[in-house]
């Protein structure tokens, strides 16, 4: 099969049409080479970015591709709302939300503007939801449940700005031309090439950085307030420069992204915040509770109920479930 015929296939299965023996074809051609990967990549930013329908030039008009990248056409923020966890299998299609926004006006005037360069893609991540997608540079982002993530068309410009409002792990390519730095909160997090993981809820007013391997730098108002190495954790508390820093087991931090929570002696009132977002739900519980009992389990399969049970066997204590909303308070 053609280039221009996967192309139309990529077309076919954003759009629902495609059938399962084509979505394992073009899952195995996705996985074949990093080109077709960023063929995929462009073509679902495209679909998503700009107008519904996707229009592909015509064979003798292929040479037009490679000026996409650098002329496109995004007068209008935009936002991807992600709803599922996705991932690449040979069973089933990455849908890799990346790369640039681009619209072809006409196949047949191939016209298209440089508008984008101050726009921004955004990724939305709902509570009880995950996601995991890949940067133009080849750097990989997993973002964890009510999560907001963006990065500047212009990402592949000297910085590789990006910003997070939420939780993600990053595995960035290195390049030492390039900074790659993201901002979270009043704070930036500078590297050339490492993996760490980011945590900045704005309900929680902290930010807190872990270092799976590599060196990070957390820089607040132009100071440097820490410089971390592999295992290394650094907490900046609010709007001030106060940092804590801390050796941190890493497996435990960065769980979430293999789709696993471990509360490791955690808080039951911290560890309520975690249940919220990875089940989608609000939960209240009694003030008497707080402060009170730590816990230490592994979330992973569970639904919400199981896992209720199963700290009715830790703790006397009653649930009621109504919809997305919970209460737990102590057994009578």
């Amino acid at each position: 099969m053609t280039e221009l015929n996967y192309k139309n296939l990529i077309i076919r299965e954003l759009r629902g049409e495609a059938s399962f023996e084509e979505s394992l074809q073009l899952s195995r051609w996705i996985n074949a080479s990093l080109e077709n990967q960023n063929i995929y990549a462009e073509l679902c930013s495209a679909y998503a970015l700009s107008s519904p329908d996707v229009e592909l030039v015509n064979p003798d008009k292929v040479a037009s591709w490679s000026k996409i990248m650098t002329k496109i056409s995004a007068p209008t923020r935009r936002f991807l709302w992600i709803n599922k966890y996705t991932k690449l299998t040979a069973a089933a299609v990455l849908f890799f939300l990346i790369g640039v926004g681009f619209h072809y006006l006409t196949a047949e005037k191939n016209k298209v503007s440089t508008e984008f360069l101050n726009q921004y893609a955004t990724v939305i991540v709902p509570e009880g939801q995950k996601s995991m997608i890949v940067l133009p540079d080849g750097s990989s982002v997993w973002l964890n449940s009510a999560s907001t993530f963006k990065y500047k068309t212009s990402f592949n410009d000297q910085i590789r700005d990006v910003e997070i409002e939420g939780e993600a792990y990053f595995d960035v390519k290195k390049d030492k031309a390039r900074m790659f730095r993201v901002k979270a909160g009043g704070s930036f997090v500078e590297v050339y090439g490492t993996a760490f993981n980011v945590k900045s809820y704005k309900e929680e007013k902290k930010l807190e950085v872990t270092v799976e391997h590599g060196n990070v730098g957390v820089i607040k108002d132009g100071t440097q307030l820490a410089n971390l190495l592999k295992g290394e954790q650094a907490t900046v508390l609010g709007d001030t420069k106060e940092v804590v820093l801390k050796d941190a087991k890493v497996d435990v931090v960065t769980a979430w992204k293999n789709n696993e929570l471990i509360f490791d002696g955690m808080p039951f009132e911290e560890g309520i915040r975690y249940l919220e977002r990875w089940y989608g739900v609000t939960i209240k519980i009694e003030e008497k509770m707080k402060r009170r009992h730590n816990y230490t389990f592994k979330v992973k399969t569970e639904s919400l109920t199981e896992l209720l049970k199963l700290l009715q066997v830790i703790t006397p204590l009653d649930y009621k479930i109504d919809g997305k909303n919970v209460t737990i308070k102590y057994a009578n």
